[in-house]
């Protein structure tokens, strides 16, 4: 039996541009249920330095950075020791897998039409190939390329509705990437969260709050044993299972909190959940369960294969390449899941 928990990513804090310490921002996590974050200050590791990584009250916070650029190409970073000082994407990227670990493009599509005064922070070079992910969705990113100051309270109140997902571009990038790799190339959702202080008619707020923000687009790992109470030991189950796959994106604002959704290859031996390689026998099928009545998108290779408005697909016409669904509840982006790939 699958173990499955959900987390968050693409968290700042005090050592960069948010408003909130690990301590602050772990409760925060523990109050939404929780049960690990990663902490990407920009080019920064303070907090690792200052010996802050570790269990908060059951919740792991292990800490990472985001290499960023001034202008373009930001990078998550998992697993290293030490800051890297290079911008360049080529030379970074090298020096992460130097240093044992792992990165994910950041936002690579950010709107070059955004109507504020924000600039985009886009993935420049698509032809570079040697990164292991990709951020396919960034909650802030996604809310600001359609926040429009004359339409602040809409955007403000009404932040989820806006939302619109990964970008069509984003997801045929990652497709195309896995349709040319034997491999999978796997993909993580982000919540960029800073906790910002805004001032509105003369009144001060912090949007996006922590707290907000982890009700929002996290990554539910699916695991084979229960989280270790050992943090190295959890910490090395959660960075595994987000460099392999295993994880699906998840908006929580549309729910999932009681009922994880599933996403599985099935056959009379066994079960393989995402980021799992399997063989086509007679007898399989692939199989989506979720808790509520939504639109259901098969893909195979990047082309939609099958589709069903329904709470549960189960899908037996398989044939080789690599699988992956997404979910829309009344036509809001809610789940992606990454590829399950048949030989």
């Amino acid at each position: 039996m699958v173990k499955i928990y959900p987390g968050a990513m693409h968290i700042h804090t005090t050592y960069s541009d948010g408003t909130g310490t690990i301590g602050e921002i772990a409760d925060s996590a523990k109050k939404t249920g929780l049960k690990w974050i990663i902490i990407t200050d920009h080019n920064s590791l303070k907090g690792l330095k200052n010996n802050e990584e570790g269990w908060y009250d059951g919740v792991a916070v292990i800490i990472g950075n985001e290499i960023s650029p001034e202008k373009s190409d930001h990078y998550l970073v998992l697993g290293t020791k030490e800051e890297i000082t290079s911008m360049e994407p080529e030379i970074f990227i090298k020096e992460v897998r130097n240093q044992g670990g792992i990165g994910f493009v950041a936002h690579p599509d950010e709107s070059i039409s955004r109507e504020n005064k924000y600039p985009p922070l886009r993935w420049t070079d698509w032809n570079i190939k040697d990164f292991d992910g990709i951020e396919i969705w960034n909650y802030m990113s996604d809310w600001v390329d359609h926040f429009n100051n004359k339409r602040i309270l809409r955007c403000l109140l009404k932040r989820n509705d806006v939302l619109t997902g990964p970008t069509p571009e984003t997801l045929k990038w990652w497709d195309n990437l896995n349709n040319n790799d034997e491999k999978i190339i796997p993909a993580v959702g982000g919540v960029d969260v800073h906790a910002f202080n805004y001032k509105l008619f003369c009144l001060n707020y912090k949007i996006f709050s922590y707290y907000d923000s982890f009700k929002t687009v996290t990554n539910h790992i699916i695991l084979d044993e229960e989280l270790s109470d050992n943090f190295e030991t959890a910490k090395n189950q959660i960075q595994k299972a987000l460099h392999e796959g295993r994880n699906i994106i998840i908006n929580r604002c549309w729910g999932a909190e009681e009922n994880n959704p599933v996403f599985y290859f099935k056959n009379k031996e066994k079960r393989v959940y995402t980021g799992g390689i399997t063989e086509l026998k007679d007898d399989s099928a692939l199989v989506i369960e979720l808790a509520k009545k939504s639109l259901i998108k098969l893909s195979c290779n990047g082309k939609i294969v099958h589709q069903k408005h329904s709470k549960e697909l189960v899908y037996k016409d398989i044939v080789p390449g690599k699988y992956r669904a997404e979910v829309h509840y009344r036509e809001k982006p809610w789940i992606f899941t990454n590829p399950i790939l048949v030989k």
